[in-house]
């Protein structure tokens, strides 16, 4: 019990020593350690200095309370070395090299190391901690490969509210340098929620150096963990996957795992993997989808015809449902039994129009078509419409454009990717008829035109490459140069600033594009009375990447909308790197005046007061050559 009790103080410190003394004396797991650990002291007088030091640290205030944190820091590392045993190597051997690695510093400013450890550890003033742990994660300069937050990783892994965006952002932008750690908390029998996450983060990481982790898991996991791992594996190694993931597909106990196989055979190319995905195409419901989405990428030479062949003369001429007038009780069984087999029937030929529009070959697009001119199902039409419109297909295009504002979210999206895969030039000709102002007054119309712009301001992000040297941008080059070279794009975002409800998209459409021909309209926009704060820092971010004499007083004036430590820590990083020395008395200024009308605390004033100490530091005149 104290064992435990000791570990769990020792990680609390190297919380507490990022989040503060003043957060440490009020922790409940402070008082938590001292009760366990109090009774203790008498048999142990090593715990009853610990119990004595967390008693210090609870009645300080002050400064007093920080430099009791350090003492009882450097107590638990006493501690701490007392339980250590040497780990001795097993055999010796020739020095070798370490593999290469991405570099891991401390790149996080006190105020952005603030803002995430709160983040992480669910700190009293935290908000919006998933969006906050993901903007780091993906920033430009790599802020989250910091050394400082590698102790508080594994911890974050255990909150459900932010589990998901670590394991998929921060995990992977740490690197190797947080794999020891997850593989000495993983326990692959145990299978908890957890572990599921570990295994997942990993397998991320690693590629496929997991895959003898993976194998392991597949044969002592519970459930949870088994899908897991058979998804890692095809996703790592499609080849090593097949055999495994064929014999659970068929024999696994739970559906999860059966599931999880079937998509593991995306990659695979056998003949068998290809029978089984066809079989389970026609299974459940959420076979029959994980079927979907790996045979709509199957490499295997035969898969369009085997797909094709799946459209039957049957489905092809399915009508609607009779029905007969019953009487005795058969009869009522025989028609519902009948009547589920013909929704089955629709919901297998729905599937299956997706599948063959997203397989994106002539001969499927045209089936898809004339299902969708001649079937008589309305709920089939409405599919193939919808398939069609989600690839942009030219054979059809007034026929489809009324089916275009009743389509799902996620069908509107394929749309717009479909036309600028099929011509990126041209792309604007066909898409400006949907800011039209009888376009945006109907249904749905607004939300239309916000995909259109989201996909256009893709366009505009800088290309990264990966280590893998891979093109962190999703778009092509070749569509990326025709957008960025088409100016009518700028003249469209700059246009829709006026339409509130396709501002923020806008906004963000001209940040990425970075062009000083529509500065002035954003200088216009930084004067509208009741700006969101978030379109406020999208102008505010647009303007720090400009020069000139307004911008200052702009960035004053987009100030006003914003609340929070991390909004005012966005801000304040634009004004640290726009670095006018003019900025320092007019923002001086500014936040006596807003501290005399509501004080902000300590959290929303620490950013202005290092951006203030930045932009009023002595400046050495600038030498010239003679």
């Amino acid at each position: 019990m104290a064992k435990d009790t000791l570990k769990q103080l020792d990680r609390d410190v190297d919380r507490w020593l990022f989040a503060g003394a003043q957060i440490a004396r009020t922790d409940p797991n402070l008082a938590g350690a001292r009760d366990t650990l109090a009774p203790l002291a008498a048999r142990a007088p090593a715990l009853g200095k610990v119990t004595d030091q967390i008693e210090k640290l609870q009645i300080a205030t002050g400064k007093t309370a920080a430099s009791e944190l350090l003492a009882l820091a450097s107590l638990m590392a006493q501690v701490r070395g007392a339980q250590a045993t040497p780990a001795l190597p097993e055999a010796g051997g020739d020095m070798q090299p370490l593999p290469p690695a991405r570099k891991i510093g401390t790149p996080l400013t006190p105020t952005e190391l603030h803002t995430l450890v709160g983040a992480l550890t669910n700190a009293p003033d935290a908000r919006q901690r998933s969006r906050i742990i993901r903007d780091y994660a993906t920033s430009d300069r790599g802020a989250a490969r910091d050394l400082r937050i590698l102790p508080l990783v594994l911890p974050a892994l255990s909150d459900g509210a932010i589990a998901e965006v670590v394991v998929q952002y921060l995990v992977p932008a740490l690197g190797e340098a947080i794999v020891p750690s997850l593989q000495r908390h993983l326990d692959l029998e145990k299978g908890r929620a957890l572990d599921v996450r570990l295994l997942r983060a990993i397998a991320q990481i690693e590629g496929a150096k997991a895959t003898g982790m993976l194998r392991e898991a597949i044969e002592k996991g519970g459930p949870e963990i088994r899908a897991a791992a058979i998804a890692q594996l095809g996703r790592i190694d499609p080849l090593a996957a097949e055999p495994i993931a064929i014999v659970l597909s068929d024999k696994d106990r739970s559906k999860d795992v059966r599931v999880a196989a079937v998509h593991a055979l995306a990659g695979a190319p056998s003949d068998e993997a290809l029978d089984v995905l066809l079989r389970a195409f026609g299974g459940t419901a959420e076979m029959r989808s994980a079927a979907e989405s790996s045979l709509a990428v199957s490499k295997h030479p035969r898969a369009n015809e085997r797909i094709l062949a799946l459209f039957t003369p049957e489905l092809r001429d399915l009508g609607h449902f009779r029905i007969k007038k019953t009487t005795t009780k058969e009869e009522k069984d025989a028609a519902a039994k009948a009547q589920k087999t013909h929704t089955n029937q629709i919901e297998l030929l729905v599937d299956l129009v997706d599948l063959l529009t997203t397989r994106g070959t002539d001969e499927g697009a045209n089936l898809v078509l004339e299902t969708f001119r001649h079937h008589k199902v309305k709920e089939v039409r409405d599919a193939a419409a919808r398939a069609l419109l989600r690839i942009g297909f030219p054979g059809a295009w007034e026929e489809l454009m009324p089916s275009l504002y009743d389509a799902p979210d996620a069908t509107r999206d394929d749309f717009v990717v479909g036309v600028i895969a099929l011509d990126a030039a041209k792309a604007h000709d066909r898409l400006a008829r949907f800011f039209e102002p009888a376009a945006l007054a109907r249904k749905n119309g607004i939300h239309l035109a916000q995909s259109v712009l989201a996909r256009i301001a893709n366009h505009f992000v800088e290309i990264e490459v990966g280590d893998d040297d891979t093109l962190g941008n999703t778009e092509t080059a070749e569509a990326i140069a025709a957008i960025r070279k088409d100016e009518r794009w700028l003249d469209l975002g700059a246009a829709m600033l006026e339409q509130e409800g396709l501002r923020a998209p806008a906004l963000t459409l001209l940040l990425h594009a970075n062009s000083p021909k529509t500065l002035g309209d954003e200088l216009s926009i930084s004067r509208h009375e009741g700006l969101p704060s978030n379109e406020a820092l999208l102008v505010f971010e647009y303007l720090g990447k400009q020069r000139d004499s307004r911008i200052l007083h702009a960035f004053l004036r987009l100030l006003e909308p914003l609340h929070g430590s991390y909004e005012y820590g966005r801000a304040c990083n634009v004004m640290l790197a726009y670095d006018d020395p003019a900025l320092a008395p007019m923002l001086r200024s500014w936040l006596d005046a807003k501290q005399k009308k509501k004080r902000l605390s300590r959290a929303e004033a620490t950013p202005f007061e290092e951006c203030l100490r930045f932009l009023e530091r002595a400046r050495t005149a600038t030498s010239t050559d003679d």
